[in-house]
């Protein structure tokens, strides 16, 4: 599968991953061939991009933290939550947990070696698909740092509540479809005090380091986050954990103001903000379970051959499995064939071939 923008999307394009509305409602199955009018319906409910079949993949299975199903419960729960929280000032916890434990309960069983797929999410419940994959993403970095089942329940809770606050922030700034002025900054930045406040208020049902999540997720290593201006030891590690995982998904995510960055970008930003925002040792640990070169992706090797990565090692996320597809000038192979870089130490990754690109070689 390949994602590709709603911009780039063309009829005859044939889904290749269920897509969802914002209220968790099944819009098109995977196999579906995409027209004209399908085009214009996923860009009215705001749907970024999708994955779509390709002809080079049809063998290659992209394996998933956590299955779709349970991603879009979680999802559904989640924005249920938001919204009885909107309307009666407290927090449904029955449901947070339930979402949170089952997340774990996956990831735990399926133990995911490496993060491959972004979901696929409408600009409107933007909040809610970002909030259940930071939990993925940090319960992932939980399990690889040693936590116990106890420990990896609070961090999952505390990571899907992070952005409780923002519940209580104006809709017209939480879901502007364009950057934020100094103002409206100002304001959405009060949604890690009034999360906190909200959730301490129910320590009976809530672990107060979950709370503390909530509360700490944007201070930073080198203290000038917020909102007290914490550095290094005196930011909660769950904090730290939830920190980089929220800037992770929010970078990949499709955004209306600007498009998302591809994985090996984003890995290469989160390296730049080591020791300034991010604490190195908990980096180390997220970045491990990330893929900078997703299976599907398209590269280019250092002779100039184009391949697509049909698998990756957690040891050496740079040296991937690749399916060489094109020689040296570009023409396609009669016969494609498989390479693994651990081995063919002569060759490397020299670039990752964009969206734009990709469909202009017409590789789609």
């Amino acid at each position: 599968m390949l994602k590709i923008s709603i911009t780039n999307l063309q009829p005859g394009m044939v889904i290749g991953h269920h897509i969802y509305n914002s209220d968790g409602l099944l819009l098109l199955n995977a196999g579906t061939e995409l027209n004209v009018t399908f085009i214009k319906r996923l860009e009215k409910v705001g749907i970024g991009s999708v994955y779509i079949k390709n002809s080079f993949m049809e063998d290659l299975e992209i394996p998933e933290a956590i299955r779709e199903e349970t991603r879009q419960k979680a999802v559904s729960l989640v924005q249920k939550s938001f919204r009885y929280l909107q309307v009666n000032a407290r927090i449904n916890v029955e449901q947070f947990e339930q979402a949170a434990d089952c997340i774990v309960d996956e990831i735990v069983k399926n133990r995911p070696a490496m993060v491959h797929l972004t979901d696929i999410r409408t600009h409107d419940n933007y909040t809610f698909g970002h909030s259940v994959n930071v939990c993925v993403l940090s319960t992932i970095t939980g399990l690889q740092l040693g936590y116990n089942q106890s420990q990896l329940r609070t961090l999952a809770l505390g990571a899907l509540l992070h952005d409780t606050g923002k519940a209580l922030v104006p809709l017209e700034i939480l879901n502007k479809p364009s950057r934020l002025t100094d103002a409206e900054m100002s304001i959405m930045r009060t949604h890690t005090e009034k999360g906190f406040d909200l959730l301490r208020k129910q320590a009976d049902h809530i672990p107060l380091l979950a709370s503390h999540v909530a509360f700490q997720h944007h201070e930073k290593h080198n203290g000038c986050g917020y909102p007290r201006g914490l550095t290094g030891d005196t930011i909660h590690e769950y904090a730290k954990i939830t920190a980089i995982a929220d800037v992770y998904d929010a970078v990949t995510a499709d955004r209306p103001y600007r498009e998302r960055m591809p994985a090996h970008e984003a890995y290469e930003l989160a390296i730049s903000l080591a020791n300034t925002h991010f604490d190195p040792a908990i980096l180390t640990s997220f970045l491990s379970n990330i893929a900078i070169y997703p299976i599907g992706s398209f590269i280019v090797l250092n002779t100039g051959e184009i391949a697509l990565v049909t698998n990756t090692f957690p040891n050496l996320p740079t040296r991937p499995c690749v399916k060489v597809i094109t020689d040296a000038d570009g023409k396609r192979l009669a016969d494609p064939y498989l390479l693994d870089l651990t081995e063919q130490l002569t060759l490397f990754v020299s670039s990752v071939l964009s969206e734009k690109e990709v469909i202009e070689l017409k590789l789609v």
